[in-house]
């Protein structure tokens, strides 16, 4: 009795070790926002009010203010962002001072671009060789399922973007009615993150699996206010994105940081470019601790001359240098004639679509959103400490997909392998039975990740094997479908159980299955690798863990009927 307790008590112990041991979050030096004063001049007034403010509310503020306020947007409505002039700005937002209605009060502020296979081009692309696109390009994910939100001068579908998934997206530019790009800036930078790839012509993108969303905030002068970006954020973020691209920067914004939060709070990835002053003192949104903010590389792999650096300074990426032949950052866009041309741009406006396709190609994988940012970062070249120019180090897809691939995959493994073994003996099976259920256990938590390693072909098959079993949807039919509630839950051991379970040839396997499961289902719990659609965060967390914790009850069941056959066989 005492022995079976020890075990009990080791199955219980090992849950909550999964729990204990979580990952820890990744130290980043910030700036502190200089928040500019409201002037006492006449201006536009950007006022942010809580969401879902009505129109009587509105009404309510502009009596305050005693002037006229529009919504920004009918897109943006539901984010009740409005803005108008005033006579005097500072007078305006003193009388909105701790007003329960109003979120932010700021001046406009105005935001500029940050610009400068068998794809017959790729030769000319040392960035995507720099950063380890290939690898990501091996992998059949590719960034399937992920959808990118590029906040820019808008995305237009030109020759070598036409076999990329492209939604309609919006614009909130005033005078343009479609997402169409009238500049250049917004479809290079989505070029990088998802070219249409090995399809004979042009160039390659890093995640060309991977869905365009275009928001158009900057006009085509590359320049745009802090309310038209907010806007496209707000919109970016109710509508599906995972990743969002800003290219894009200025000033600190009060507004753009609040709609910033607000995607984060959904989940959202918000990766930024650091500037292009070539000193210390890294732009906004760049530097927010909300987002992830880029440097720029050369073909050298220092930094460029233009980047800014500083602290808000995350990560380094490709970002070009000119002045050396061949030096820029390769894309298709538009030639403002209507055409296309495969042009060379430099600056941190180029680097950040490299962590943005990185980002995407992780969450294809099955990475969880919060816990990208702590991959790209612990993965990139570098010391492994921090520091101004390139943050924690040059961008690294090999290694981060290794991480997210083995090691994540060889924990699970082991832990479902463990659970297993702890199960078969507190029921006393035989050592066989312990052995075969244990190895079924780890296959199904973690795959056999240990094949990552070595040199085998690209197969569809071969994916699979290497990613445990809650992973295989997320191969199949895009990253979205591994969080699945159903999925989730402990409705396919339970099916095995009581058909494979009933058989003495197949219980180790789905004794393996259930204690697998359980182990999986515990690690996404701890870690948030699995986010049950349609669930705030505490209830899917409590969702898994109630399941896991039936997958070990049916696999206690299966061991006890295991032990119970065994003893009548002896019989």
């Amino acid at each position: 009795m005492g022995r079976k307790l020890n075990y009990a008590v080791a199955i219980a112990a090992t849950a909550g070790a999964i729990y204990a041991l979580g990952p820890a979050e990744v130290q980043r030096p910030l700036p502190t926002p200089t928040i500019a004063e409201v002037p006492d001049a006449a201006g536009v007034l950007v006022v942010d009010l809580v969401d879902g403010a009505s129109e009587a509310d509105l009404a309510q503020i502009e009596g305050l203010i005693g002037a006229d306020l529009d919504w920004t947007h009918p897109l943006s409505i539901d984010e009740a962002l409005a803005e108008g002039w005033v006579a005097d700005m500072d007078d305006a937002a003193a009388a909105l001072a701790g007003n329960p209605l109003v979120e932010v009060v700021e001046q406009s502020m105005q935001m500029e671009a940050y610009g400068f296979p068998n794809d017959p081009m790729y030769p000319k692309q040392w960035n995507m060789k720099a950063m380890g696109a290939p690898e990501g390009w091996a992998n059949t994910a590719r960034g399937k399922g992920v959808i990118v939100a590029v906040i820019d001068t808008g995305v237009s579908q030109v020759e070598d973007l036409k076999g990329t998934k492209m939604l309609e997206g919006a614009t909130f530019v005033p005078g343009t009615s479609t997402a169409a790009d009238d500049q250049g800036h917004g479809t290079h930078v989505a070029g990088t993150i998802a070219q249409t790839t090995n399809n004979g012509i042009g160039v390659a993108g890093i995640a060309p699996e991977a869905t365009i969303m275009p928001v158009k905030v900057l006009s085509k002068w590359g320049f745009g206010t802090s309310s038209w970006i907010a806007s496209g954020i707000d919109y970016a973020a109710d509508n599906g994105a995972d990743v969002i691209n800003l290219s894009l920067g200025g000033g600190y914004s009060s507004v753009i940081h609040n709609a910033i939060k607000k995607a984060r709070k959904k989940g959202v990835i918000v990766i930024a470019a650091a500037g292009n002053s070539g000193k210390r003192g890294v732009g906004y949104p760049g530097a927010l601790e909300e987002t992830i903010g880029v440097s720029a590389t050369g073909p050298d792999g220092k930094l460029s001359f233009y980047s800014s650096y500083g602290k808000g300074v995350d990560i380094a990426a490709p970002g070009g240098d000119k002045r050396k032949a061949g030096g820029g950052i390769l894309q298709n866009t538009i030639d403002g004639k209507g055409g296309s041309v495969y042009a060379e741009y430099q600056g941190t406006s180029m680097a950040t679509p490299h962590v943005v396709g990185a980002a995407a190609i992780l969450l294809s994988r099955g990475a969880p959103a919060d816990q990208v940012e702590r991959i790209l970062l612990e993965s990139a070249k570098g010391d492994g400490k921090w520091n101004e120019k390139y943050g924690y180090g040059s961008l690294d897809l090999v290694s981060a997909m290794s991480g997210v691939g083995t090691a994540s995959g060889a924990t699970k493994f082991f832990l479902g392998a463990l659970f297993a073994f702890l199960v078969t003996q507190l029921a006393s099976t035989t050592r066989m039975f312990q052995v075969a259920s244990a190895g079924w256990a780890g296959f199904t938590a973690g795959g056999l990740f240990f094949l990552a390693y070595l040199p085998l072909p690209d197969f569809f098959l071969i994916e699979m094997l290497t990613r445990g079993l809650l992973d295989w949807p997320a191969v199949i039919l895009g990253a979205d479908w591994m969080h699945f509630p159903l999925w989730l839950s402990c409705l396919l051991p339970a099916a095995a159980a009581f058909t494979l379970g009933a058989f003495r040839e197949t219980r180790a396997i789905s004794l393996g299955l259930t204690a697998g499961l359980a182990a999986a289902l515990f690690h996404g719990a701890a870690t948030g690798a699995l986010d049950p659609w349609w669930m705030p965060a505490s209830f899917g967390a409590a969702w898994l863990g109630l399941n896991a914790s039936i997958c070990v009850l049916l696999s206690l069941g299966l061991a006890g009927a295991e032990k119970l056959e065994e003893e009548e066989a002896r019989r």
